[in-house]
């Protein structure tokens, strides 16, 4: 079982080491680089917050790291102010230029937005005016067709008045023509 642990622990420590992961001092200290495994060796160096570092080995008895900045100073550094990934210190530039695009997108969006809301009310304003014409259109057609449906009463009235006195009047004449004094026929025949 101790082999298998064993095993297990230097697979481990192997296998982290073949990855090759980006690591940094943690982003809230200022870290002394010893010239070995604990703080029993001497300072060799003060790496600031946010260094880039490239892990070497591990101490696993005293829980140094070995480790190698960008300008190559080689040298121990306790492990629990590593930190495995790029700093906060490296990331910070690309996340407020991330944050400045998108407070220009939401800007921009609200923008058009804004552009939107507008093209609404001046749509909806138009919608409103076409409806309120096209009631009144429908109102002025509804009124001339009662006209010209008036017009069409009258006319057909006056026709049948027309008609009517027509009629009286050659009732009339019919009554009176019979009863009129004929004319004489002359006698006088020339011929």
């Amino acid at each position: 079982m101790r082999n298998l642990l064993v095993f297990f622990t230097l697979f481990w420590f192997f296998g982290s080491a073949a990855m090759a992961q980006d690591y940094h001092v943690s982003d809230e200290v200022t870290v002394f680089m010893h010239t070995g495994p604990s703080n029993q060796y001497r300072i060799k160096a003060r790496i600031s917050s946010g260094t880039a570092l490239q892990v070497l080995n591990r101490n696993n008895s005293t829980d140094y790291v070995q480790v190698r900045t960008d300008n190559g100073t080689e040298g121990w550094i306790e492990g629990r102010f590593v930190s495995e990934g790029p700093s906060i210190k490296n990331r910070l530039p690309r996340l407020e230029s991330q944050l400045a695009q998108s407070r220009e997108k939401v800007t921009e969006q609200a923008q058009a937005l804004e552009q939107l809301q507008a093209q609404l009310e001046e749509s909806t304003a138009a919608s409103a005016e076409s409806v309120a014409e096209v009631a009144q259109l429908e109102n002025e057609v509804a009124r001339l067709q009662l006209e010209i449906d008036r017009m069409d009463e009258r006319n057909l009235m006056g026709w049948l008045i027309r008609g009517g006195g027509i009629a009286l009047a050659g009732v009339v004449l019919g009554l009176i023509i019979p009863n009129l004094p004929k004319r004489r026929r002359r006698t006088d025949e020339w011929f």
